[in-house]
Parts: structure tokens; C-alpha cells; sequence
């Protein structure tokens, strides 16, 4: 399956839904649906985000489901997150609710 990019400079409303991998270096207001999600340093997302796995180093702000979280120290997230397994570094900014699944 192909990997899906969206670029620093590409701001998009609506949801995104694919079957493989999409990396978000971007801004999406929405719901975000994918087999793995990375929203990279300049990427963020406004919305829902549901996936196997979840790795930010980016913003997320809104809610999470995922099997597998990864939070980088450049990270932020604001949501509601109901989750697996979740990994933080050191710096890693964590605000809202966390649930396991």
C-alpha cells in the first residue's frame, strides 16, 4: 500500500480516510482515518484521529484511537485518547484524557 504525504504547505478541511500509511507534515481540520498515522514536525491535526499506529511529533488536538501511541519530545497532544501501548519522550507534551483499550 501506498504511502499517502501532505505537505507543510497544504492546509486541508474534510476527512481522510486510506487503508496504508499517511504522513502529515500539514494542517488538517477533520477526521483522519488510517492503517498508521505520523504527523511529522510542522504537522497538525485538528480533528479525530483513528489508526493502528499513531506516532506525532507534530500537534494533535481533539481525540485518539489507537493500538499503538508514540509521542516524540517535540510532540503535543490535546485529546482524548484511547489507546494500546503509548511511548513518550522525554518533553512530550500530554494534556487531556488517556483510556486503555
Amino acid at each position: 500500500m501506498a504511502k499517502s504525504y501532505l505537505s507543510s504547505d497544504l492546509k486541508l478541511e474534510g476527512d481522510i480516510k486510506s487503508q496504508g500509511d499517511i504522513e502529515i507534515d500539514g494542517a488538517v481540520k477533520g477526521q483522519v482515518a488510517a492503517k498508521s498515522v505520523n504527523v511529522l514536525g510542522a504537522g497538525l491535526v485538528d480533528g479525530s484521529v483513528s489508526s493502528d499506529s499513531l506516532a506525532i511529533e507534530g500537534k494533535v488536538d481533539g481525540s485518539v484511537n489507537t493500538n499503538d501511541l508514540a509521542i516524540a519530545a517535540s510532540g503535543q497532544i490535546k485529546a482524548d485518547v484511547v489507546y494500546q501501548s503509548i511511548a513518550t519522550a522525554k518533553g512530550a507534551k500530554v494534556e487531556g484524557t488517556l483510556k486503555t483499550k
